[in-house]
């Protein structure tokens, strides 16, 4: 054998053929399986939860508390360690005053508010002139905004707890016949102040008007908890 021959036999059994690289197919598409499997395990798990809760009112209602008192705070005449004690319906209460508080001392300042029957009852007085231009119907400059924020906070409150609005214009040291209220200045106003709740979402079920002897040229705001969620005044279909 020469030694060409030789040396080709060396280089055949040397010779190693050409391996194919592993394709990444297969590694791609197991990463997506496992993610897939993954989601559809955590999406099991949620739904498992949802099915086993059971919301309590009660507790909703304790929770947003909390979370009103930690992040927006109740009023300041209420003592941080009997922030602490209060039940979610009061802190809700709180909260909502507060809010009240702020919109008619930003819009009226000095304006004079007082809290009756154990806290559950806000009232504001506020001079007429502040409302609407003298002697007339017209509301005041910037009026419609105010009264359109306090709409927004009555109707935010009503989403969790039925609560009312009265609006009362004190008339002097006696009331009007039913003939002269009708068609009276301080009639027509309350009426206008009435319209605008209305008009911005209030229910009328939430909203009661009238006239009060004593404190002429005062109209009285009142927020408190509806009592019953029956009428308040028999419906006009009852009364012929």
């Amino acid at each position: 054998m020469s030694a060409f021959e030789q040396n080709s036999e060396q280089e055949l059994g040397s010779y190693v053929p050409p391996q194919n690289e592993p394709s990444s197919r297969g590694s791609t598409g197991g990463t997506a399986v496992i993610f897939v499997s993954l989601y559809l395990l955590l999406l099991a798990f949620f739904i498992f939860l949802h099915s086993i809760s059971v919301p309590k009112e009660e507790r909703i209602r304790s929770v947003l508390g909390s979370v009103n008192i930690a992040f927006k705070g109740l009023s300041k005449d209420i003592p941080a360690d009997k922030q602490k004690t209060l039940s979610g319906e009061e802190q809700g209460t709180q909260q909502f005053h507060a809010k009240l508080r702020n919109v008619f001392e930003t819009a009226v300042p000095l304006v004079e508010s007082r809290v009756t029957d154990g806290g559950t009852r806000l009232q504001f007085s506020v001079p007429l002139g502040k409302l609407f231009k003298s002697g007339g119907l017209e509301l005041r400059d910037l009026k419609d905004k105010f009264l359109t924020d306090v709409a927004s906070a009555l109707i935010s409150r009503n989403l969790n707890v039925a609560t009312d609005v009265e609006i009362l214009i004190g008339v002097g040291p006696s009331l009007p016949s039913s003939t002269d209220s009708a068609n009276g200045l301080a009639s027509n106003r309350v009426d206008i102040l009435a319209q605008h709740f209305r008009s911005q979402g209030v229910p009328s079920r939430n909203i009661s008007i009238g006239l009060e002897e004593g404190d002429a040229g005062l109209v009285h705001f009142s927020f408190f908890l509806r009592p019953t969620l029956t009428y308040q005044f028999w419906p006009d279909e009852e009364l012929q």
